[in-house]
């Protein structure tokens, strides 16, 4: 059979695979393992030769030899190994052998040291007196205390994003336990692949050749897991990492099991909320995270700091239940609504917050594209009729308020003085119009537009569409019908299963009332054409498939299309009753961008646009932790730009602008409901997670509060074999004893 060397390599590499996590600190010492040839020497050397006599008792001896040579010969051989090894074994020992995956720290060489704290929600959990966060503070500044002289530390927090606490690395250890001290539980989740580069930044600003990277986290899945598509990202994340050639530990603070129950959700069923008008339900969404049973949880509506209402909830291992209530405004500006459960030893989640801007009313500017002075014959008489009834004495006021202006007098506006603004069938807008309308959208007003017979397609998908860049969300094309001749057939809408805001009341409704919308006849429309990527959403729809309301956010406002007229010369939507709750729909959905960005998951700035005018004004900010920063406006184009980044806590935002501009204006930022799961991961889930990561993994954190050095010292094979070796010398002491007595 022919020898084949590749088939011979496939077979025994395998197994020599092992070894190749073997080194040696001192590799020269190897050497030394000539010494391992000494006993054999001596053995070989007093074999002597002897010269053969015959003789009569010789026979009886040469028999007794015979009988035992070979028990003699074996524990000749026995001792001679155990003195061999006893020579390699101390060899290696000075020559300092290590297992090259763990890395570990040497003596006698300065270490730069990133300590990695998790910052996450979950790090908050505190079952006893100290919570997950301060015990690894506590563990992280004695690693610091007890590093060696010479030792050099940088500090990286884990969140989203995380921050490099103490960067260039510091050889102060009284300065960074400092830093390490002053680190705030924060409310984020975790960006893992962000928190590696962050990582492998802290570690490329030292030249210290030996470096240590040391994860305190509790191990939550939430955190510890990518996003779908970020595997890559996180793998290129790691091979940098690992390219430093840094021993990494993981130290796991987490438990199995725990009890925590948290507010996952708060919403508002209204997306205006004026003075005296219906009641806005509040719905909170609360959950048991636990494994246990959670009986009568009371559920807590909290308005401007005054209990309004309580609930109570059973909550079963797992449930998620929403509890609603049902509050009212009698003032105007802005109110912070909380709701809140009893604590736990998770307390950061039993809160959420929503922070509500409370109008007198809407102020709506209706730009007439053919105004007349006859009733009902002008373009907006109907929709003015609609959103701002005229008064009597038994009827109350209306939540809007509308101003008619004719197509000229909208350059001359100040936009700013409204909520939305809406086009019915003007025949073309300007560039300098144009613009007003992008500043206006830009400060998180609304748009709203009717076609009509009037409009230009060519100057509207100019000026506003600029293929697809525009406020505009789609291109408008030719008309379809006849509104001159109605006899030639009508268009109906299709209602889409009642799926958009605008029209959601009517699902479920009598036969009857949705006849008010289904039965409408539209005789003449524009086919409006969206681009291939755009974001408009389709509230209503014609039956022939071409959309009917079209709606898209542009700025910080929101943009609504309609393809046919606001008054009754294309169709008899006005006249129906399904007109005025729409209208009031559409234009409340419209000015909903104002109240958008007021509530922001923790980690996202707050953003707000105020008039160019204020650029400069002085801003400060007050945080949940009644932390005051001071700001300015600057500016940003056509408005003015309030921007602040610091929102890695969850709770009320209070920011005060000027003078000369006065204006106080809150927001909210709540947590991500994922870190309310106390599922965490186990070291081999670790190591499926973030693959081709070397780390080591601890999980018991008292005996390392004992003797946090021990991290280090992972991995180091030298105290094994000198324990090897007073075993073998105390057996060969014992054996030579044993073999000499038989004999």
């Amino acid at each position: 059979m022919p020898f084949d060397l590749g088939i011979l390599a496939n077979e025994v590499l395998p197994l020599l695979g092992p070894l190749y996590a073997l080194g040696f600190v001192n590799g020269a010492m190897l050497a030394g393992l000539a010494a391992a040839s000494i006993p054999i020497i001596l053995h070989l050397l007093n074999r002597r030769k002897f010269r053969e006599r015959s003789w009569a008792a010789m026979r009886f001896l040469m028999a007794a030899i015979r009988k035992n040579q070979k028990r003699i010969r074996l524990e000749q051989l026995l001792l001679l190994a155990i003195r061999t090894m006893i020579l390699v074994l101390i060899v290696c020992a000075m020559a300092r052998p290590i297992l090259d995956k763990y890395r570990p720290i040497l003596p006698g060489q300065r270490t730069h040291r990133v300590i990695v704290l998790d910052g996450s929600l979950s790090m908050g959990y505190a079952a006893a007196d100290q919570s997950r966060l301060d015990q690894a503070k506590a563990l992280a500044q004695r690693l610091v205390k007890e590093s060696r002289s010479g030792d050099s530390h940088s500090v990286v927090l884990m969140g989203s994003p995380p921050r490099i606490v103490v960067g260039g690395p510091s050889a102060n250890p009284t300065e960074v336990s400092k830093e390490i001290g002053e680190i705030a539980q924060t409310h984020e989740a975790v960006d893992l692949i962000a928190t590696f580069e962050a990582v492998e930044r802290a570690l490329a600003a030292s030249e210290v050749r030996q470096k240590e990277v040391v994860f305190l986290t509790d191990m939550q899945s939430a955190s510890w897991r990518v996003k779908p598509g970020g595997e890559d990202g996180l793998k290129r994340a790691v091979a940098k990492l690992e390219a430093r050639a840094a021993t990494s530990s993981v130290i796991d603070l987490g438990a199995l099991g725990g009890n925590n129950r948290a507010i996952t959700d708060l919403s508002l069923d209204a997306p205006v909320v004026t003075v005296g008008g219906p009641p806005p339900i509040v719905t909170a969404t609360v959950k048991n995270f636990g494994r246990s049973q959670a009986p009568g949880v009371p559920v807590q509506l909290i308005v401007d700091g005054n209990l309004v209402e309580k609930q109570f909830a059973d909550l079963a291992p797992g449930e998620e239940r929403a509890i609603s209530f049902a509050t009212g405004f009698s003032a105007a500006g802005d109110h912070l609504i909380e709701v809140m459960i009893d604590d736990d030893p998770l307390k950061i989640d039993n809160h959420r917050w929503l922070a509500l801007p409370v109008r007198d009313r809407l102020r709506v500017l209706l730009i007439d594209g053919d105004r007349k002075p006859e009733a009902f014959e002008a373009e907006t008489d109907y929709l003015a009729q609609a959103l701002d009834p005229v008064e009597d004495s038994s009827a109350s006021p209306s939540a809007i308020k509308v101003e008619v202006a004719s197509e000229s007098q909208l350059r001359g506006r100040d936009l700013s003085a409204y909520d939305v603004v809406v086009l019915a069938n003007v025949a073309q807008l300007t560039a300098e119009e144009s613009g007003l309308l992008d500043a206006f959208l830009n400060l998180g007003g609304g748009l709203v537009v009717f076609t009509g017979d009037r409009v230009v397609q060519e100057n509207y998908n100019r000026v506003l569409f600029r293929d697809g860049k525009g406020p505009l969300p789609a291109r408008i094309g030719p008309t379809l019908g006849n509104a001159t001749d109605t006899s030639q057939g009508s268009f109906r809408f299709d209602p889409l299963e009642f799926r958009h805001p605008i029209i959601r009341a009517y699902q479920g409704a009598a036969p009857d009332v949705v006849s008010g919308l289904t039965g409408v006849k539209t005789w003449m429309y524009h086919k409006l054409e969206p681009s291939k990527d755009s974001s408009a959403i389709t509230a209503l729809a014609f039956e022939t498939g071409d959309p009917a309301v079209l709606e898209m956010p542009h700025g910080r406002g929101n943009v609504t299309l309609v393809a046919t007229s606001a008054d009754a010369a294309w169709g008899n939507w006005p006249l129906h009753p399904s007109y005025p709750p729409v209208m009031e729909q559409m234009i409340m959905r419209a000015a909903a961008g104002k109240l958008a960005e007021r509530n922001v998951p923790v980690g996202q700035p707050l953003d707000q646009a105020f008039a160019v005018s204020a650029d400069g004004a002085p801003v400060s900010v007050v945080t949940p932790a009644s932390r005051t920063v001071a700001r300015k406006l600057t500016a940003d184009g056509d408005v003015s730009r309030f921007h602040f980044d610091e929102t890695e806590t969850s709770g009320a935002y209070r920011v005060k602008v000027g003078p000369p501009v006065t204006q106080e204006v809150l927001f909210s930022a709540n947590f991500d409901p994922a870190e309310s799961a106390l599922d965490k991961l186990t070291e081999k889930d670790l190591t499926a997670v973030v693959p081709n990561w070397n780390f080591r993994y601890f999980d018991d954190w008292s005996k390392l509060m004992e003797a946090p050095a021990s991290i280090s010292k992972q991995g180091e094979a030298h105290r094994p074999l000198l324990w090897a070796v007073l075993v073998l010398l105390f057996v060969e002491t014992v054996l030579a004893w044993v073999f000499g007595h038989h004999r």
